[in-house]
């Protein structure tokens, strides 16, 4: 996820040098604990994860980020891609 803003925050900058349009910063995430830790406050022992919650959680708040959503894995695009199983979502 912390890979995922630097990608977006780099398309973002871009975005907005070359065609003057700000755009909100949206992450999307599958993972309910770190949808939790990000946007309830919660905490994880996990410590290969802290850092990087403890960072997005300040962008989070200083509003770099507009918005964290989390995906329901019955209705995430991606696992179509990635993921030998037919998804529902997509039909």
């Amino acid at each position: 996820m912390a890979y995922g803003f630097n990608i977006g925050a780099a398309i973002k900058a871009t975005v907005k040098l070359q065609l003057n349009i700000s755009l909100p910063l949206i992450l999307c995430t599958n993972s309910k604990l770190i949808y939790k830790c990000l946007v309830k406050l919660g905490t994880t022992q996990e410590k290969r994860l802290i850092i990087d919650i403890i960072c997005l959680r300040q962008l989070y708040k200083r509003r770099e980020i507009a918005k964290v959503k989390w995906i329901n894995g019955d209705s995430n695009p991606t696992d179509a891609i990635t993921k030998s199983k037919p998804l529902l979502a997509l039909k």
